[in-house]
């Protein structure tokens, strides 16, 4: 196991408080059957899919729960371009045989925070995510992590990420405000259907400053009990809400159950 991996905490309280809400609201979901993989997507390219996945990772293992984040992108993996290590030695290393599992997995400046980077791009990316070393390999690491999460490919692009949410406990959907038409989404909601994926909910990214308004109002919420800034918090959040429905009519609750970054 390799200490190489070193992530930059750059995010703003307001944000990592959002992971936090993100994070316990993935918990709760976990009720009937513990959620310990989660297949996070998105629509399209240039969402913000590795960056939440990093934050997301960061947000479990700072709540004391061991951490793997994996780079199943076998197409365009971005992982290690962010954390550093050996790209060379990874999943398609470990998968092919040519690597055993504590060469693959490297820990990070962060505690309780490991990942796993894609290795050598395969010819075949998803005949080797369908493959049986695959799904033995994630037997394996639940066996010795807490909580796993998989940066996968837009599912939007290729279907290598409907057939690893058919093997997680659930999945993640980003989708970036102002910029997914709605048939596509829609396309990706039915194709996670058809896969028989969990998806546990959808994370609406990038949202602008002017949907913000004032990024005063971020500090009233967070830091103050001033009412006005936590009824437009609520205003806001039911406005996303309503957006998301258009393309998940059955998204149920309320404001608190959505996450927002920027």
């Amino acid at each position: 196991m390799y200490p190489t991996g070193n992530i930059q905490e750059k995010i703003s309280a307001p944000v990592e408080e959002a992971y936090k809400v993100l994070r316990t609201n993935i918990q709760f979901c976990g009720f009937d059957k513990r959620i310990k993989t989660i297949t996070i997507t998105s629509c399209g390219p240039g969402e913000g899919k590795t960056t939440t996945s990093i934050n997301l990772a960061v947000s479990f293992a700072k709540s004391g729960m061991k951490t793997l984040l994996l780079d199943t992108d076998l197409r365009k993996p971005m992982l290690a371009k962010h954390l550093g290590g050996n790209a060379q030695v990874g999943l398609t290393t470990l998968i092919a045989g040519k690597s055993e599992l504590g060469d693959t997995i490297n820990s990070t400046n962060i505690e309780n925070l490991y990942y796993m980077p894609c290795g050598p791009k395969p010819p075949n990316p998803a005949e080797l995510i369908g493959s049986d070393k695959f799904k033995g390999f994630l037997g394996e690491v639940r066996e010795l992590f807490d909580i796993i999460i998989l940066d996968t490919p837009p599912l939007g692009s290729v279907i290598d990420c409907a057939i690893i949410s058919s093997l997680t406990d659930g999945t993640i959907l980003l989708i970036e405000s102002s910029a997914v038409e709605y048939a596509n989404a829609q396309r990706v909601k039915e194709q996670l259907e058809k896969a028989n994926a969990r998806v546990l909910g959808v994370v609406l990214n990038k949202v602008t400053r002017n949907d913000y308004r004032n990024y005063n109002y971020y500090y009233y919420y967070y830091g103050e009990s001033g009412s006005s800034g936590k009824s437009w918090f609520k205003r806001l959040k039911r406005k996303l809400e309503k957006k998301l429905k258009t393309v998940y009519p059955g998204l149920t609750g309320g404001p608190d159950k959505l996450a927002i970054g920027r």
